[in-house]
């Protein structure tokens, strides 16, 4: 039972992602009649002295590294998802992914002719979900406002690349993951997700294929398309 109510849950998930809908924490309370708003305030950039952006793209962006990060500075992602093999002793093919949307509110989605579908997006001002200065207890209670039914012990460590440009050598960053296996009228899946509190940044990709074997060979495949960037000066 337990098990069905957690494919169910990440089977929404899927199609929440893949339909256009992004991660949103809900606004505060509008002031009542009896309250006057606060007047609007210009904060300006956060400038740490002797920060060292390079330095921190040069290490694994462990979630204890998570605090070396800019604050309130965001981090992205970078793909080269949609361009032909590189693989400069063939003739270049076809790209294994189509664009279907690209950074609309943040999301982007690819699909491809195995029938797998792929969105990665960022999110911002996700106060609610960060327990300061631990990026670790932030990214689970961001897999769990996600996904409603996952359980902390369901959700495995896993690393992506963590490199300026997709495609190129770099470090790897720190993740939660949470994995469905295919079922009747329900594709295999993997939703990865990473807050970065310091950075004030949420950091999600959802890769869904018809069954578990393709998922397992296409997710690989997926990342060495894929990195997210570290910001930089």
């Amino acid at each position: 039972m337990k098990q069905a109510i957690a494919a169910a849950g990440a089977a929404v998930l899927a199609l929440a992602v893949l339909s256009g809908c992004s991660i949103s924490i809900p606004a505060p309370a509008q002031p009542t009649a009896g309250q006057s708003a606060a007047p609007p305030t210009y904060a300006p950039p956060t400038i740490v002295a002797g920060h060292d952006d390079a330095a921190v793209a040069a290490a694994p962006m462990t979630f204890e590294a998570g605090n070396t990060l800019m604050p309130g500075v965001p981090v992205a992602f970078s793909d080269i998802l949609d361009q032909p093999p590189q693989d400069y002793a063939e003739t270049p093919g076809p790209p294994e992914w189509k664009l279907v949307k690209k950074n609309v509110a943040g999301q982007t989605q690819y699909s491809n002719v195995s029938g797998c579908q792929l969105a990665h997006w960022i999110t911002a001002k996700q106060g609610p979900l960060v327990t300061e200065g631990d990026d670790k207890a932030s990214t689970v209670a961001l897999m769990k406002y996600l996904i409603p039914s996952a359980m902390e012990g369901s959700l495995a460590e896993a690393k992506l690349p963590w490199a300026a440009e997709a495609g190129k050598a770099g470090q790897q960053i720190s993740f939660l993951s949470f994995n469905t296996k295919a079922a009747k009228d329900v594709m295999a899946s993997t939703v990865w997700g990473r807050m970065l509190g310091t950075a004030d940044t949420g950091l999600v990709v959802s890769l869904a294929c018809p069954t578990d074997e393709l998922l397992a060979a296409t997710a690989p495949k997926m990342m060495e398309k894929l990195s997210v960037a570290p910001p930089s000066n």
